[in-house]
């Protein structure tokens, strides 16, 4: 009786404490002098005040927001829970920036609340309520919030506690009801993060595998993994139109990479006082924690321990050059599995009931202190800047605000988003808003491809390329920073101004870090364009970057164009293309070439054919042949070439040369042997080029490369193509887009997807939207939406007859506590 009112006292008082804790971490962080902290945060801010807005005028689910990415579907694209949460937060605080507090107050609330449930169901209340207080500051918990911005995860992390315990008692006790809670907490889980809520699945994974060691019961992992795959299921009414339509990005190799460290980063305090808070830390103290309870704990609690460590062990650069090799081995975005490993650290911890007090006091301070030196992530310098000040300081450096103030239609600010999300903010969500080219949501943006293109082109000094399009993409004022360009030429910047003055933007302002163009354009306008030039390929666009004449496309395969498509280009540049029909594609070029278009293929990236491993195409066939360090001299039409070595991280260059030309170009020694690489086939309107030389003149500008390929294509690193600025006029509603042209096959600028429909004529060129003369309306609905309710009911029925298969089962066969 008197446990029962002590525990009765702690769950009145320890919420009202939780509150008190979490008010003062929200007046801490406004006071920090760096809040709304975190690289990505302002981008959720962001969002969340898009959908506030909409909401105010009673739109519950808002399907375009034209400020981004020259129009995107946000809420197609971005797991809703966590916008929703933020809306709710602003409404409290009353502005994206005054809704960031109560958003971590919310946050810190519901992670202690979680871990004091789990206390009472595992009868440790009072331990219980400590790790609640602990959990907001465990360091990779504060890096996940306040240094990375990932305010998705934070809800996730938020909850695991209580996903993790409903896993533990069906483990122990095979409740049939515990398994509809698993289905919605992971759910709810993948609403937020649908990634996360995927990598979870291979983190019970080990979980299930270690448990059905030690216990010798593996069904019982089984089952829980299959409630977890419904959870994911249920969420089908968004999942489906978010992972359907081209534009959801994939996890690439150079993203995964990011995603593991040094394992001693991980696990050394000292780090955080060498490097700052920046690093994932799985911590020293938690890692002798696992140790220790990996060897000498119980049943019920060893798989958790056990698991930790594997997790840490599986983050290390060492097990990413495994995983690198694996197929699907992309998704495995180790680092974001830490808290996960901290969590089951610390619940097995909390259930391993027959641990000495002394031990539990030992750790619980090594824990404490172990989280001490990441509060600078929330202290700041406490000095008091308020975000508005911070935001009008970066406002003027950056020439954001001058530029809002002249721009009509779009901006570009084309810095890499070095600023992290503040870029964009300052553009989209900061004093008066104005429509920009770039986001900070890469997942949702039909024109991302487009947007890497100008940054590449920054980098490399490929500055007509740049601001062509950038007037392409509707941009009538361009900001550039200067800090990020690889152009190593005496007058870089004078460079910038005269390609800017060619394409129609003159300079409007500059300082020591950036430089604001603006084009002489009013109102909404779009582009009338002629190509004298067609790149198809995957490798195509590096070729491009240098001859902005050459127009881009989307499509790759050779199948899917037409002879009349394609004839009225003079030139047509191969790299990377594929096919489904060859004998199709060949008849294809060789007619275009007959008919007088030029076309040149770079021999590197001609598909191998068809169950083989043999590259051919019209006749030619590509031979492997490698150099170190260089080329040797190349012997061509142009005479002798001494090229430049290979870039760092190319010393080793694996290429083709090339057999059965009509006509041999150029040559090359290897080993006393003449090898051909370049020449003409079938007839000398097709050229095609190997040794990877398109490949390497994207990489070095070497001039004579330079020539020979302006040689086989007969086009100037500074032709432009024609382009033509055309007025139009544009209404957005909440499901429609209304567009006003005089001209046929004008490009809007708007970024195309695939859900536009209309009964008038618009179509999509390199990921954009055009016209045709007239009114044209471009109804906005929620793509796929008849299969995603088919998933979510589907997947609910399962779930029902899951659990009631179960439920018959244990009233039949009464199951025990296991371990």
């Amino acid at each position: 009786m008197k446990d029962s009112r002590k525990s009765y006292y702690l769950i009145v008082l320890m919420p009202i404490l939780y509150a008190l804790l979490a008010y003062g971490v929200a007046n801490i962080v406004q006071n920090s002098g760096i809040s709304p902290s975190g690289m990505d945060t302002l981008s959720y801010l962001y969002k969340g005040d898009v959908l506030y807005q909409a909401v105010r005028e009673g739109n519950f689910w808002p399907l375009f927001d034209p400020l981004w990415y020259n129009g995107v579907e946000l809420m197609r694209y971005l797991a809703p829970i966590p916008v929703y949460l933020l809306a709710a937060c602003e409404f409290f605080g009353g502005s994206p920036i005054g809704g960031y507090p109560v958003f971590v107050m919310f946050i810190c609330v519901l992670g202690a609340v979680s871990w004091l449930y789990v206390g009472f169901k595992v009868k440790r209340p009072y331990f219980g309520a400590f790790l609640g207080a602990l959990w907001f500051f465990m360091p990779n918990n504060l890096i996940g919030l306040f240094y990375e911005g990932n305010l998705p995860h934070s809800v996730c992390i938020a909850v695991l506690p209580l996903l993790l315990y409903w896993v533990y008692d069906y483990l122990q006790w095979r409740h049939w009801y515990t398994l509809p809670k698993l289905s919605l907490i992971f759910a709810f889980i993948s609403l937020c993060h649908v990634q996360y809520g995927g990598i979870l699945l291979a983190a019970f994974l080990i979980y299930f595998v270690i448990d059905g060691m030690i216990r010798h019961d593996w069904h019982r992992g089984v089952e829980i993994f299959i409630a977890l795959a419904l959870g994911i299921l249920l969420t089908g009414v968004w999942l489906i139109p978010s992972r359907t339509g081209g534009v959801a990005s994939e996890s690439s190799l150079e993203v995964m990479e990011e995603f593991f460290q040094s394992m001693f980063l991980s696990i050394n305090p000292a780090a955080r006082f060498q490097r700052g808070c920046v690093d994932v830390y799985f911590g020293l103290a938690v890692l002798l924690l696992a140790v220790f309870g990996g060897f000498l704990s119980k049943k019920k609690s060893m798989p958790g321990f056990w698991t930790g460590i594997i997790i840490l062990i599986c983050t290390s650069e060492t097990l990413y050059l495994l995983f690198v090799r694996v197929p699907g081995g992309h998704v495995l975005l180790m680092l974001r599995l830490v808290s996960m490993a901290l969590c089951m650290v610390l619940f097995s911890f909390l259930v391993w009931d027959t641990l000495k007090k002394g031990w539990i006091v030992f750790f619980s301070v090594l824990l404490i202190l172990d989280a001490l030196p990441s509060l600078p992530l929330i202290l700041g310098s406490q000095n008091g800047l308020l975000p508005e000040i911070i935001l009008a300081d970066q406002s003027d450096k950056t020439l954001v605000g001058e530029a809002k103030e002249i721009t009509e239609q779009r901006l570009a600010l084309v810095d890499e988003s070095s600023l992290g999300a503040m870029s964009t903010f300052l553009v989209t969500g900061y004093g008066e808003p104005v429509a920009g080219m770039y986001g900070a949501a890469d997942e949702s943006a039909a024109t991302i491809t487009n947007i890497k293109q100008i940054d590449r082109a920054l980098e490399e000094g490929n500055y007509l390329y740049l601001f062509d399009r950038c007037l392409e993409m509707g941009n009538d004022t361009v900001i550039v920073q200067l800090d990020i360009i690889g152009d190593t030429s005496k007058a870089p910047f004078q460079k910038m101004d005269h390609a800017a003055e060619r394409v129609g933007y003159q300079m409007a302002a500059h300082n020591d870090s950036y430089r604001l163009y603006k084009l002489n354009a009013e109102g909404n306008w779009g582009t009338i364009t002629k190509y004298r030039a067609i790149g198809i390929g995957s490798a195509a666009p590096s070729i491009v970057r240098q001859f902005p004449v050459m127009e881009e496309t989307e499509r790759v395969n050779l199948n899917e164009f037409t002879f009349e498509e394609l004839k009225d280009y003079e030139l047509i540049y191969l790299a990377g293309f594929t096919y489904d029909d060859k004998a199709s594609a060949e008849k294809l070029i060789t007619d275009l070439s007959e008919a007088g278009v030029h076309i040149v293929i770079a021999a590197d990236g001609i598909p191998d054919d068809r169950g083989s491993q043999n590259q051919s195409f019209l006749g030619a066939i590509c031979n492997s042949v490698s150099f170190s360090q260089g080329y040797p001299d190349l012997d061509t039409i142009e005479g002798v070439l001494e090229t430049d070595l290979f870039p760092n991280g190319y010393r080793e260059w694996s290429t083709v040369y090339l057999d059965g030309l009509d006509e041999v170009w150029g040559t090359v020694k290897d080993e006393g042997w003449e090898l051909p690489f370049y020449g003409t086939v079938k007839n000398e309107n097709i050229v095609m080029i190997g040794l990877n030389l398109t490949y390497y003149y994207g990489l070095t500008e070497d001039e004579g490369v330079g020539r020979l390929l302006s040689h086989a294509m007969d086009l100037s690193s500074d032709e432009l193509p024609e382009r033509e600025i055309v007025p139009y006029t544009v209404q957005y509603g909440s499901d429609r887009i209304t567009v006003t042209a005089d001209r046929d096959d004008v490009n809007t600028g708007l970024a195309y997807h695939d859900s536009f429909t209309s009964d008038q004529d618009i179509y999509s060129k390199n990921h954009l939207t055009y016209v045709k003369s007239g009114t044209t309306v471009i109804s906005l609905k929620y793509p796929y939406l008849n299969r995603g309710i088919a998933v979510t009911v589907t997947a609910a029925l399962f779930i029902l007859i899951y659990t009631v298969h179960k439920r018959r089962l244990q009233t039949e066969q009464p199951e025990k506590e296991v371990g």
